[in-house]
């Protein structure tokens, strides 16, 4: 009984604080007792989220008494709503500058919300996001935080309803991860699969270890190569059409290099995938003839072991080369482009093609 008379007089004191400075937009500086802060491993420059520090946009104000970080919405599960908010001078904690989004649960119940943000991006891409958090409660509690990607850049909730009935099956989370007292980063990779994606952050304390305070802060998003640094396999190795106007040659100026241009029907990412073969002197010199060793093998109607780095700039006009090459080697190559089709997204492949180089005497 003494407990809960404490939180409730602890709950109408902070209420009142908040509420006796008449302030919808907050603003807070860093506080002197506030721990060492880490460098930031992300560059927010580089960064698609708006607002991914919580720095650039003010914190806006929605009922009952909730405080979120501009570019950000709120979401939770079922009927418990945690109360959100920016530091404050009795809870100073972010992880750099002067933000950060804090949600917290004072009544002996844990939640499960988060915050989110939908971002334009380019389909069929690969993007990496990252957030610090932080989590507090009494020991031993395991707050299974973690952020995810959802591929097709759903919106869950309105500004009005910010309570959902459940998160879709296909959002692609990080590792889950309790910071206890302490900030740690939470990264996630994953291809989009819309001209959209939803940056995602979860939070779900376990029960019995209250109170629970939840910190996100210094998230970026970024265009990233795919994790293999290889685009998916074709669903099979016949051409469907899809790429065009293949054509390679070699120039006077960049000797030692192939170049290789071609279209798509329409913007994609693409790559090369290719093999090497070279002539060589027979074993015997009395020979007359000369063999092929390919390094690697290349077998037709199989993917060479070489590839050039994937192309996401999601052109329609497309260009790799492929160096450190001498005279007279050969070079068998075949092009995969990546597009979305629907709700997926569909490698296709070209025919294989098949070059010998020749470049001017030193």
């Amino acid at each position: 009984m003494k407990r809960y008379t404490w939180c409730l007089v602890t709950i109408v004191l902070l209420t009142a604080l908040a509420l006796g400075k008449g302030e919808v937009i907050l603003r807070a500086g860093k506080a002197p007792w506030e721990e060492g802060l880490f460098q930031n491993q992300q560059t927010q420059a580089d960064s698609l989220l708006v607002n991914g520090n919580m720095e650039e946009l003010a914190f806006y104000w929605k009922p009952p008494n909730h405080f979120i970080a501009g570019g950000w919405m709120r979401w939770w599960l079922g009927h418990v709503i945690p109360e959100y908010d920016d530091i404050r001078a009795w809870r100073p904690h972010r992880y750099d500058g002067d933000h950060a989004q804090i949600y917290f649960w004072y009544w002996y119940v844990p939640y499960t919300a988060g915050i989110y943000q939908r971002v334009a991006v380019q389909p069929c891409t690969f993007y990496q996001f990252s957030m610090y958090g932080r989590n507090h409660s009494a020991p031993g509690a395991d707050h299974h935080a973690r952020i995810g990607i959802d591929p097709l850049g759903r919106q869950y909730t309105t500004m009005d309803d910010p309570r959902v009935e459940s998160l879709p099956d296909d959002i692609v989370w990080s590792p889950e991860q309790t910071f206890f007292y302490t900030w740690g980063l939470h990264t996630v990779i994953a291809e989009s699969r819309s001209d959209h994606i939803t940056a995602i952050t979860y939070v779900s304390p376990d029960h019995s270890h209250q109170p629970y305070d939840t910190f996100w802060d210094a998230g970026t998003l970024t265009k990233v190569p795919p994790p293999s640094e290889r685009l998916a396999d074709p669903p099979g190795w016949t051409p469907d059409g899809f790429i065009t106007n293949v054509v390679s040659y070699t120039s006077y100026i960049s000797p030692g290099q192939l170049f290789i241009e071609w279209e798509t029907g329409e913007p994609a990412s693409t790559q090369v995938v290719y093999g090497v073969s070279t002539y060589t002197l027979p074993i015997t010199p009395t020979a007359t003839f000369t063999h092929v060793v390919y390094l690697p093998l290349v077998v037709r109607g199989q993917l060479p072991e070489l590839y050039t780095p994937v192309d996401q700039s999601g052109l329609t006009h497309h260009q790799a080369v492929i160096q450190r090459l001498e005279g007279s080697q050969t070079v068998e190559f075949v092009i995969l482009a990546r597009r979305l089709v629907e709700d997926a997204c569909l490698t296709s492949r070209s025919a294989f093609f098949k070059v010998t180089v020749h470049f001017p005497e030193d």
